[in-house]
């Protein structure tokens, strides 16, 4: 349907504009029209390309890849729904050491029981799963997905006014790009882009689990990730 339209507007805009050449002489029509015709075949051929990049290949993942797909889209269940025992329960238990389980169980409940923010839509999209390596006790993978999240300000008193929005929205764009960032001043709400990179590990005798692959998280990297697995990242 995508291409038809496309395809539709083109030929279109291309009668459009050469009809008054086409009047003139009869010979330029019919070169005109295979000219047209042989475009409009290379566009066909760009959109088909177009497409299959947007679109995943699920047939180029192994099955184990795909049970790991699987494993990924309940873990990002849990975060959309903000499940804060169901994202613990999936994530690398290792990170529960350098940082305490009941603060990030607070930081969670905090999201959801604010009063000054409220997230109105929450989309993921899986963009990639990597290849499944083995170190000494299972298997590791890294997965990527991309976020938009719409939140919402319901503090009224909470940047109210022009300045501290145009200040908002300079801190976001800073940090995350202005392509990924739109602050809608007027209805007060925000929409953030990211994509976002996991590292995905199955110990032998466990599920999938999933840690953070970002500065931050690799901060911790050294503490909590076996060393074999360190060496392949």
């Amino acid at each position: 349907m995508l291409k038809k339209i496309i395809i539709s507007i083109f030929i279109t805009l291309l009668l459009i504009g050469c009809k008054e050449e086409v009047k003139k002489d009869s010979n330029l029509t019919k070169k005109l029209v295979k000219e047209k015709k042989s475009k409009i075949e290379n566009i066909e051929q760009n959109i088909s390309r177009v497409e299959e990049e947007i679109v995943p290949d699920t047939n180029i993942y192994t099955n184990e890849q795909l049970e790991l797909k699987a494993e990924l889209e309940r873990y990002l269940q849990q975060l959309k729904s903000l499940n804060t025992e169901g994202i613990i329960d999936m994530t690398y238990p290792k990170l529960f050491i350098p940082i305490n389980k009941n603060m990030f169980k607070r930081y969670i409940n905090t999201i959801i029981t604010s009063e000054d923010i409220t997230i109105e839509s929450f989309d993921i999209n899986i963009t990639n799963i990597g290849n499944i390596q083995t170190f000494s006790n299972g298997k590791f993978a890294r997965v990527e997905y991309r976020s938009i999240i719409k939140l919402a300000f319901i503090n009224p008193d909470l940047y109210s006014d022009e300045l501290s929005m145009r200040v908002l929205n300079d801190t976001l764009t800073t940090k995350y790009g202005m392509e990924n960032i739109k602050v809608d001043g007027k209805n007060r709400e925000i929409v953030i882009k990211r994509d976002e990179k996991l590292l995905a590990i199955k110990e032998k005798d466990s599920d999938w689990k999933f840690i953070g692959d970002n500065r931050e998280y690799r901060r911790l990297y050294p503490q909590i990730i076996p060393l074999d697995i360190l060496s392949q990242i």
